[in-house]
């Protein structure tokens, strides 16, 4: 779409006067303090030319911000501005274009009437056992072993040397490695071999890599490791009775212990469900629905998931090239690998918007700026986040976001029958609901 942008007498003169500041400000001029020069040593010592293109520079983004607040258009990328600078001056109107690229139509299918529903939540005595030995176990001690031979479950400390063609290979010893034996922290089938061992045994064995091991130069082949067991410890658990029950919680028997694991896998699992179900409404909706996808908005969305992942990888304190670098991949390789993902997700999120705007539903400018701070405040170290989340693009991501969330809680609510906000209602009318 082609904006044509005219700009004030009045409007062009305020940019002026704020580029001349600004250039003042930035600006050491001799026998002047910053800030203070006048316009026509500004004009002398710097040029007129950088005035005017600081001026321009306001007006068009303002103004460009300005006219879209006027007309119902979402722009997904930069605009591309046509303005002769030559033609700019203080006293008279400025007249530019800008050519927008504008999110596509979408023709909406079927989103409702699914033929699925919510999956039942069992939990069963199995599961409720497995969590108490896990919270037995965290209470757990360890006991020395030395009267039998390693077994499936002992924590053993070991030294090992392992050979290919009888040469040594990188990553294949250790002096001395823990490990829980029957984890299968190590390839598959070598802790099997631990199992029997006493302490101070030295033990040979030969062991094939996998064909899909991470290491691309060791996959498939046939090692030879020797092993000495040099440490053995077996876990003990605290007796399941009322006094371990107490040490857990606020509770008093074991029965009430099983009682309270029960009620919290069935909450998860009925989250999990629900999350599950709305995964499935978005697929469902989405299949029904036809757009076409413009170039931009998927090249725009790799940008965004690369940048999910550099915030990832930040939190586990590795950097983007080094996760390149233990990937085997380049920038381009991994901009190709998340091309699919993200093309998914864009289509998806302009099917949901479509949807919402069917619907009536929005999302409001407080919830917005709530989302906003709270990414800003988990990610305080990210000048492009920032910057990204501030602009006009990124509110408009953000608050697509935060509607189709509305929305998908709105369908899986009216498939359950529990509608939290009817059709036709926008949510900035539903505050409680929404939020």
């Amino acid at each position: 779409m082609v904006l044509e942008i005219e700009v004030s007498p009045t409007e062009v003169d305020r940019h002026f006067a704020t580029a001349y500041r600004h250039v003042a400000e930035r600006t050491k001029v001799p026998g002047f303090r910053p800030g203070k020069a006048p316009r026509h040593v500004i004009d002398r010592f710097v040029g007129r030319a950088s005035v005017i293109a600081e001026a321009v520079d306001h007006l068009v983004n303002e103004s460009y911000d300005a006219a879209l607040d006027q007309i119902s258009i979402v722009p997904i990328d930069q605009p591309e501005v046509d303005l002769d600078s030559g033609t700019v001056a203080e006293g008279a109107p400025v007249k530019f274009t800008a050519t927008v690229a504008v999110r596509p139509e979408v023709t909406l299918g079927s989103y409702t009437d699914y033929p699925f529903g919510l999956e039942p939540v069992e939990v069963t005595d199995e599961q409720v056992e497995a969590v108490i030995t896990d919270l037995r176990e965290q209470q757990g001690t360890l006991r020395p072993v030395d009267s039998r031979g390693a077994a499936t479950g002992d924590i053993a400390s070991v030294k090992f040397v392992g050979t290919i063609d009888g040469e040594p290979f990188e990553g294949g010893s250790a002096d001395r490695l823990p490990l829980v034996i029957g984890e299968e922290r190590m390839i598959p089938g070598w802790e099997e071999n631990l199992v029997g061992m006493t302490i101070d045994e030295t033990k040979g064995f030969e062991i094939d890599f996998p064909d899909d091991y991470r290491v691309e130069e060791l996959q498939g082949k046939h090692a030879h490791f020797e092993v000495s067991l040099l440490d053995l410890r077996e876990r003990i658990l605290p007796e399941l009775d009322d006094e371990f029950a107490k040490s857990v919680g606020e509770l008093s028997t074991v029965d009430e212990l099983r009682a309270e694991i029960r009620d919290a896998l069935a909450s998860r699992g009925a989250d999990e469900a629900r999350h599950h179900l709305a995964d499935r409404i978005i697929d469902f909706a989405t299949a029904n629905a036809g757009v076409e996808l413009p170039e931009v908005m998927i090249a725009n969305e790799i940008e965004i998931m690369r940048d999910e992942l550099r915030n990832r990888l930040a939190a586990q304190q590795i950097a983007m090239d080094r996760y390149l670098e233990m990937a085997r991949q380049s920038p381009e390789e991994l901009a190709t690998e998340l091309r699919e993902p993200a093309t998914r997700r864009v289509k998806s999120l302009l099917v949901l918007s479509a949807i919402a705007e069917k619907e009536g539903i929005d999302a409001t400018t407080e919830q917005v700026e709530e989302e906003i701070a709270d990414q800003l405040a988990r990610y305080p170290d990210e000048p492009r986040l920032r910057e990204y989340l501030t602009s006009r693009r990124g509110r408009s991501y953000l608050r697509m976001t935060l509607r189709n969330r509305t929305l998908v809680d709105t369908l899986i609510d009216r498939a359950l029958g529990t509608d939290a906000v009817p059709a036709g209602t926008s949510a900035s009318d539903q505050d409680d609901t929404t939020e």
